[in-house]
């Protein structure tokens, strides 16, 4: 993560600047969040975004609630301020639907996933909010550096898939290269290890990728994600590795396992995902069949036991 980095905070800017060994979030010239070094940085706690809607339901537009936003900042961040873009694009909304039906919509965080990394403030996010009796997909999209973010309801849901997995190779090496307890010849020799986790990698299939991985820690709703394997997986990597090393080595590779397999660390894997927009009739089908599947599965249980 470059020091020059400009991160987006929904219509203010923030710079992440490193000292030391530490990188810090600094919001309208004073730092909020810190990164503190490690295998991998990451933003703690993830980001603050908005956390609720103005719907009007008469014309089926939303635009984020500034002002209940701001009744909070002195829990959050007493130097939060939105741009005038922002506070204007707000008060012009509030005056065209003057008169409407309006209602608050709860944003789903956790249903959050985006096209590009937070990092990239021109991207389009997509989420969900909910009211009382009904969920919607949201688009939060970005076009300019000078303009605030658009919201939109999409008709439609979400469908997020795995399209592959994969080792952080470099990374590994990398690790391995600064372990102080592991001998320069045996550094070497980890190469095999290596091969072997890639080789036990390449044997899942995105459709296994569910039953072979837990545990997932997601960068900020991006595509990329990491999980770390199951210990069945790692039980067949380390008996492969017997054949390699012997057991002072295995007593140095299992602690070395289990110092860097949870995410986001080195022996974590890299799930790339993918997401498109079905229409609400196929989620609905979806949702069905799968409670059709799970009753029987149900059923024959009974059965079994019966």
């Amino acid at each position: 993560m470059p020091p020059s980095i400009i991160l987006e905070l929904e219509g203010v800017k923030k710079g992440v600047t490193k000292e030391n060994d530490s990188w810090s979030v600094t919001l309208l010239d004073r730092p909020i969040l810190f990164l503190t070094a490690g295998k991998r940085f990451g933003l703690a706690g993830g980001y603050i975004m908005i956390k609720n809607l103005i719907h009007c339901v008469a014309c089926n537009q939303i635009i984020p609630n500034y002002e209940a936003y701001q009744l909070l900042q002195s829990q959050i961040s007493p130097e939060v301020e939105w741009s005038d873009s922002d506070l204007a694009r707000a008060k012009e909304f509030l005056h065209i639907h003057s008169g409407h039906a309006l209602e608050k919509l709860s944003v789903e965080e956790d249903s959050c996933i985006s096209e590009k990394p937070l990092y990239e403030p021109l991207r389009k996010t997509y989420f969900y909010a909910h009211n009382a009796q009904r969920k919607y997909l949201i688009r939060r999209t970005r076009t300019a550096l000078d303009q605030p973010a658009y919201y939109e309801i999409i008709p439609g849901a979400l469908e997020i898939s795995n399209l592959s997995l994969k080792i952080q190779e470099d990374d590994i090496r990398k690790e391995i290269a600064a372990e102080k307890e592991i001998s320069p010849l045996l550094k070497e020799r980890m190469e095999r290890f290596i091969q072997v986790f890639q080789d036990e990698i390449r044997r899942i299939s995105p459709e296994k990728i569910q039953e072979e991985v837990e545990n997932l820690y997601d960068e900020e709703g991006s595509t990329l994600v990491y999980g770390g394997l199951k210990n069945s997986r790692w039980e067949r990597i380390l008996n492969r590795c017997r054949l390699y090393f012997d057991e002072s080595e295995l007593k140095v590779l299992k602690r070395f396992v289990e110092e860097n397999r949870n995410p986001p660390d080195v022996l974590s894997v890299q799930i790339e995902r993918g997401f498109s927009i079905i229409s609400l009739a196929a989620a609905e089908a979806e949702v069905a069949i799968e409670a059709e599947s799970s009753t029987i599965v149900e059923r024959k249980a009974k059965e079994r036991r019966g």
